[in-house]
């Protein structure tokens, strides 16, 4: 028995070490998370302050959305050939970069220049899980995941707090000064106490699968994200969504051809990533992503309307923070259910969370009162943390340690261009019969919304309950023949 525990790697893990390097990973996200969430509810601000309208404001995200696209998958297939750390303080050092710009120039142009760069941060999450994988102990993996998803969860609601503090004392330069000095700690964290990696592939970046992957992500991205204002019908959305889908395309079919892709989709022939991958499209269609549509729609309409509750925006800023806070503190159990019986459960707990809210959401008792709202609110953050954590712990339970990375990134990219969809969608449906002279939806848009949310998770959950229930007949499989090794070798 060996005196310490072992990660995938083979390398002995001393306890207080693990616990160090968990903490430095969930620092990274923090740093990373805080990034993305601080501009959320800033673009009216960006657009008086720089004399734009809001479109050309949103820029501030959707330059980061697309940057991240690609650097999710590209980042993850790079750690994994050239070490997992060495990846991430790259990323570090171009985010801190990016701050630094918009602090120093101040100026629109600078602001989406260091977006930019700070985009890049979206891939080191697949690094982080690949570093988690690698260099602590095997039963420790799926509880670090979760505790990343939660830490992500509750920086997301502490992030949009504070950008709104310094964006009401007037100096907006701090979100990005507490940017660039997360990054800088975050540096110095990383470079002294996550190891090198250890557990590598071999071979060279598929430069041809690169060049085709990047902007056929960016261009089908970059369409989904317009036509949420322009509407699906906009020449120019459709034209970015048929290259960006045609470009993919091409890409698919040169990955399957070379003896070295940049992502091996022949993994895909695996049933369990496969059935893995299915969950993840179908959660980011609906399960997911409705709720980033209808939950700000129902919580700011006003309480006179069939559907609203007449939130002010502070208020529900604070029911978020509240619920975030919560759902930090819940998360980690996903994690311990993973461990123990297999992230497939962990997702089947997770989805059926949100259905059984999407239920409720048409019971008008709920949908019309504040304590409904924030209960809600509450059970769907940690339905989506439940189901974003197991997500990430399935790619892992399916795919060799030496290609997690790359893996994850794959998975992280499909749900989000899952997610892009869905909120189209949503907005669609929400929007198709609306009270007049408002944006807020008829209980027939809503209901019908939640109806199509309902139906999609219904079929996650059948998906999610197959595979727990395939793993479980697996494991009683083996069990017989693990007790007569045993016998035999005590004999």
């Amino acid at each position: 028995m060996p005196s310490t525990p072992i990660s995938d790697s083979g390398a002995e893990v001393p306890v207080r070490r693990a616990i160090m390097i968990v903490f430095v990973l969930m620092l990274i996200e923090v740093a990373g998370m805080f990034e993305q969430a601080m501009v959320l509810g800033s673009l009216p601000f960006f657009a008086n302050l720089f004399g734009i309208n809001l479109a050309a404001a949103a820029w501030v995200i959707t330059i980061f959305v697309l940057t991240g696209a690609a650097s999710a998958i590209l980042a993850g297939k790079l750690g994994d050939m050239y070490g997992r750390r060495r990846v991430v303080l790259v990323l570090l050092a171009v985010s801190l970069a990016g701050s630094l710009i918009t602090i120093t120039i101040g100026t629109f142009p600078a602001l989406l220049i260091g977006r930019a760069l700070q985009g890049t941060s979206i891939g080191i999450v697949p690094l982080l899980i690949g570093i988690a994988r690698e260099t602590l102990p095997k039963s420790m993996v799926p509880m670090t995941v979760a505790y990343l998803t939660a830490t992500g969860t509750i920086t997301a609601g502490v992030g949009m707090f504070v950008a709104g503090l310094f964006i009401d004392s007037g100096d907006w330069h701090y979100m990005f000064v507490v940017t660039a000095a997360l990054c800088a700690v975050t540096l110095i964290l990383t470079r002294v106490f996550v190891p090198e990696s250890t557990v590598t592939q071999s071979g060279t970046i598929e430069w041809v699968g690169a060049a085709l992957m990047a902007p056929g992500l960016i261009s089908l991205l970059y369409g989904i994200s317009v036509a949420q204002g322009a509407g699906l019908t906009d020449a120019g959305v459709l034209a970015s969504i048929g290259i960006g889908s045609v470009v993919l395309a091409v890409w698919v079919w040169w990955e399957l051809r070379v003896p070295s892709p940049l992502v091996d989709l022949r993994l895909l022939v695996n049933p369990k990533l496969a059935k893995t991958m299915v969950v993840i499209l179908l959660t980011g269609l609906a399960t997911i992503s409705v709720n980033f549509v209808s939950n700000p729609l129902l919580a700011l309409s006003p309480a006179e309307y069939p559907i609203g509750i007449g939130l002010t925006a502070t208020t529900f800023g604070s029911f978020a923070l509240a619920a975030s806070i919560i759902t930090f503190i819940v998360t980690p159990l996903s994690g311990r259910i993973a461990a123990r019986n297999g992230a497939s459960l962990a997702m089947v707990i997770g989805v059926a969370l949100l259905l059984a809210v999407y239920i409720g959401l048409m019971i008008p008792a709920i949908n019309s009162s504040v304590v409904g709202f924030f209960l809600a609110n509450m059970t769907v953050m940690i339905g989506n943390s439940f189901v974003i954590s197991s997500m990430f712990n399935l790619v892992v339970e399916a795919v060799p340690a030496e290609s997690t990375s790359q893996y994850i990134g794959v998975a992280q990219v499909a749900s989000n261009v899952s997610r892009a969809v869905g909120t189209v969608i949503a907005s669609v449906l929400l929007s198709s019969s609306v009270m007049p002279g408002s944006t807020a939806p008829t209980v027939a848009a809503w209901n019908l919304t939640m109806i199509y949310t309902i139906v999609v998770s219904i079929v996650v959950l059948v998906i999610a309950s197959y595979m727990f229930a395939r793993r479980r007949a697996t494991r009683s499989a083996e069990a017989p023949h693990a007790i007569a090794d045993t016998e035999v070798t005590t004999v």
